[in-house]
């Protein structure tokens, strides 16, 4: 019993009946795609846990942006951490306020063990932003960007490789790594004659052979 406890959704974990005071403190808010959670400068403190769609957690410096992740079902984050949060679809989120949430959740291992995996993931990926913005081009940001997808949300295909779906316009996908449309549209064409990806639609691709793509860009990840 204790091994399903900790490796339960937080959603469903949240079901539970010691957390039914927690539960009615949770406001339901909707957020339609492309609409703000909030914006760095935001004036409320709250925890947020994603009960549907998905949003982009980003970091906004002069006219880029640079990417830090992107939350799913299930995953837990706040609104004064000083970045952007955006839906990039319908989503639907469950609030409170952070006094509230840390008074109910003090001890509770299932939100502590999300927490620690969304900001560990949200920290990794600034340090690649620093790291990219100091000594990579962007040829290495995109190829770090495919291959941390790949990593994170990818599904396998037998025999064929790893898919992903990045659902963003390469307009989009060139803010997130710095660059120009036209440039990353050129990358994604070399990428594609070099056998190293294989586009299968708007933000879609198949990835034949991961290690091989992260080698080109530089990355080398256990």
């Amino acid at each position: 019993m204790g091994m399903k406890f900790l490796t339960e959704n937080l959603l469903d974990h949240l079901q539970r009946p010691e957390f039914t005071e927690l539960r009615s403190v949770l406001s339901t808010r909707r957020y339609t795609k492309g609409s703000y959670i909030c914006q760095s400068e935001a004036d409320e403190n709250l925890v947020f846990i994603v009960a549907g769609g998905r949003v982009r957690v980003y970091l906004g410096y002069e006219d880029k942006e640079f990417n830090l992740g992107i939350l799913g079902k299930g995953d837990i984050y706040s609104t004064h951490a000083g970045t952007y949060v955006q839906a990039l679809e319908d989503a639907e989120l469950l609030m409170t306020d952070v006094i509230t949430f840390r008074r109910r959740m003090v001890g509770d291992p299932e939100v502590t063990k999300a927490m620690i995996r969304v900001l560990g993931n949200i920290l990794k990926s600034s340090f690649a932003i620093i790291d990219g913005l100091a000594f990579k081009d962007a040829n290495h940001r995109l190829v770090a960007l495919l291959a941390n997808e790949a990593r994170r949300h990818g599904i396998k295909v037998e025999n064929e490789g790893i898919r992903i779906d990045v659902d963003l316009s390469v307009e989009q996908i060139a803010r997130l790594v710095g660059s120009t449309r036209q440039t990353v549209s050129t990358l994604l064409n070399d990428l594609i004659r070099a056998g190293l990806i294989e586009r299968l639609g708007r933000g879609k691709f198949l990835i034949p052979d991961l290690t091989a793509l992260e080698s080109v860009g530089g990355i080398h990840l256990t």
